[in-house]
């Protein structure tokens, strides 16, 4: 693989500590960067950029190798600020937290161009907590486990090093099972750790959420704010794209409707549709094929039942998924299960 096949790039300083991890596991990683097309000297140069896919790749790899399931927490244990560049100067002068996530939220494509950061207030989880969540486009979910967990993980421990987080998270949601290996993210995080959501998050009390945070200097994050908006505007995204964004928080929920989901991204349901066609799709597609991707997904990485699953899709009764199974696969969810469990 070469870097000029890859379409979304990330900023080799998300891999800061990943060198050190796996020396410490199973000694140098030259052998697996190599395999995956990145050059080990680019690791020494934080604004670098790495294929997303390539890294993706390298993460699942490396966990598999050195046997490590929680290779992403132990990954972000050795990050800070300075992985985000200039976000982790706006992030250390905001105002106050909700501040800080907004703009990093905003720029975030400076760090992955795959990256997705949202912030929902009600939470997912608790109504009266808001939820941050984090996503990776274009990836799929069964090469993206460490990428995710390391991004949770930074999120956290940069939150728990700064005041914009501090004591704040009050749980955590990753989309895929942990199984036996959950005892070390519990360690890691040290709230309740919730597998087999709809989507990857911390979910905050937001009770403080708008309050300053002493010692920041308001001057000087305008300052850099200013040349971000000026120098560095945000890639244009494909409406498609932004409803996939919206869907992925709401598709278990009554919410996730052409309405509700136009009314979110604050278009007319009529001008959403059109602008789909133009696109070659239509919200139905998105939203059919999402819950596809997700369906395979848990029957194939997950013990969650299929009951549990119905409702995760927002299916209104388990036949209604069953036949959705049929259409998509040719077999019932059980069947489905059974033959990527039995796969060498």
């Amino acid at each position: 693989m070469s870097f000029k096949d890859m379409t979304d790039v990330i900023r080799a300083a998300a891999l800061k500590g990943y060198r050190d991890v796996m020396q410490e596991l199973v000694g140098s990683p030259a052998r697996l960067l190599v395999e995956f097309g990145i050059d080990p000297n680019l690791l020494d140069d934080d604004d670098a950029l790495l294929p997303m896919d390539a890294v993706c790749g390298l993460l699942e790899a490396s966990s598999a190798h050195a046997q490590c399931p929680d290779l992403g927490l132990r990954i972000a244990r050795h990050q800070d600020l300075d992985v985000l560049g200039i976000l982790g100067l706006v992030v250390q002068n905001a105002n106050s937290p909700a501040e800080a996530t907004e703009i990093v939220t905003r720029f975030i494509f400076l760090q992955g161009t795959a990256l997705r950061m949202q912030v929902l207030a009600p939470g997912t989880l608790m109504p009266e907590a808001l939820s941050i969540t984090l996503a990776i486009d274009g990836i799929a979910h069964s090469r993206q486990r460490q990428a995710i967990e390391l991004m949770l993980g930074m999120t956290f421990q940069i939150g728990r090093r700064h005041d914009p987080l501090r004591d704040k998270v009050k749980a955590v949601s990753l989309p895929h099972s942990l199984g036996a290996d959950a005892a070390r993210h519990h360690a890691f995080f040290g709230v309740p750790v919730l597998e087999n959501q709809p989507i990857a998050a911390l979910h905050l009390d937001g009770r403080a959420w708008q309050d300053p945070v002493p010692g920041a200097n308001l001057r000087f994050r305008h300052m850099i704010e200013d040349h971000l908006e000026r120098r560095m505007p945000a890639p244009t995204q494909r409406l498609s794209d932004r409803v996939r964004g919206a869907l992925r928080t709401l598709i278990g929920t009554p919410q996730a409707s052409r309405d509700d989901i136009a009314r979110v991204l604050a278009i007319h349901p009529r001008t959403l549709h059109r602008q789909l066609r133009a696109e070659n799709t239509s919200f139905q597609i998105i939203k059919d094929t999402m819950r596809q991707e997700l369906a395979l997904k848990y029957l194939a990485e997950t013990e969650v039942t299929l009951d549990q699953l119905t409702a995760l899709l927002g299916f209104p009764e388990q036949s209604a998924f069953s036949r959705a199974c049929r259409k998509w696969f040719g077999a019932p969810p059980g069947a489905v299960r059974r033959h990527h469990r039995t796969r060498p």
